[in-house]
């Protein structure tokens, strides 16, 4: 991570444990322009909302488009609290931001919550099929990152 990054990971972390204390999966996401500016966040809705697409991720794009900043995310970066799943890697690469830092890796995410169902591919790997210039960088504050996820264990056992 580039100095100064930890700051907007720590909030994606935050919004996590928000999203676990509304019955979600504990994820969170912030995108900052190229600028430093945030342009938007998100978390997990998925349970909350009943949409199965409503991943921190995605919530935190549409609403950065939805506020009339999509041109900004071109360049940004997203910092999640775990690594993006392929559905949300995809998003990346379609919403032209150019850089992902995660926190909680998903083999160390998913040997605390579970998953099901799970894929094989990861994060880097799904942008890294395509041609987009996107780099990943995670996973990043170690236990810190896998917090909200033990807590989530520990609250929905």
């Amino acid at each position: 991570m580039v100095k100064g990054e930890q700051a907007h990971l720590r909030r994606a972390i935050s919004l996590a444990e928000h999203a676990g204390r509304e019955g979600n999966r504990p994820f969170g996401a912030v995108i900052v322009a190229a600028d430093g500016a945030t342009i938007a966040e998100g978390r997990n809705e998925v349970a909350s909302a009943g949409i199965v697409t409503a991943h921190a991720e995605l919530v935190a794009i549409t609403a950065a488009i939805t506020a009339g900043r999509a041109a900004e995310l071109d360049g940004a970066t997203i910092y999640a609290s775990g690594e993006p799943c392929p559905m949300c890697a995809a998003a990346v690469v379609w919403a032209r931001i150019t850089r992902v830092v995660f926190g909680a890796a998903e083999p160390d995410f998913t040997a605390i919550i579970g998953g099901h169902p799970r894929f094989g591919l990861r994060c880097a790997e799904v942008i890294g099929s395509s041609d987009a210039a996107v780099t990943v960088c995670g996973p990043n504050l170690g236990e810190e990152a896998l917090a909200p996820f033990r807590r989530h264990a520990a609250a929905n056992p």
